[in-house]
């Protein structure tokens, strides 16, 4: 029996958010004197800790809706991208990115994660994204937990 257990690191990285705030604010100051809020986003997961389930042999499994991308955010921004993900099984044992998948309602399908993945598309305000992931385990794979890190990048808007 293999366990599949991912803990994840979130890490937001906020491109240019500064420049496009700056170069809002004069144009609102021509119009009435009143000073935007400035722009932020905010970007969190649930549940904190994600169980990929157990599988009982060797195969695909998926695991639909386990993830929920929380989104906050006052102003437009571009689309949010995962990165590279390897899950690392302590005492040894590794689950290459090629097997691991990722479907949104932004990719419409399962994607490998062997290169960055874009997960939604540009939007302003706060919204949801719900993850599924797809694992392929074989009969190398040793069985315990496996930990890995996901990093989210939002891109300007």
């Amino acid at each position: 029996m293999k366990r599949t257990v991912t803990s994840w690191a979130l890490i937001v990285v906020l491109f240019g958010l500064a420049g496009v705030a700056e170069a809002v604010r004069p144009a609102e100051r021509l119009r009435g004197g009143v000073q935007p809020a400035k722009p932020f986003i905010s970007v969190s997961t649930k549940p904190a800790t994600l169980d990929l389930g157990k599988s009982r042999h060797p195969g695909v499994h998926e695991a639909p809706g386990a993830l929920t991308v929380e989104v906050e955010a006052n102003c437009m921004h571009g689309p949010i991208v995962i990165s590279e993900l390897k899950l690392r099984r302590r005492g040894g044992g590794l689950i290459p990115p090629e097997h691991i998948s990722i479907r949104t309602p932004a990719t419409g399908r399962f994607v490998k994660m062997t290169r960055p993945v874009a997960i939604s598309k540009p939007e302003r305000g706060p919204h949801k994204i719900v993850l599924d992931f797809r694992v392929l385990t074989g009969f190398n794979d040793p069985a315990g937990k496996y930990t890995g890190t996901i990093t989210f990048t939002v891109t300007p808007g």
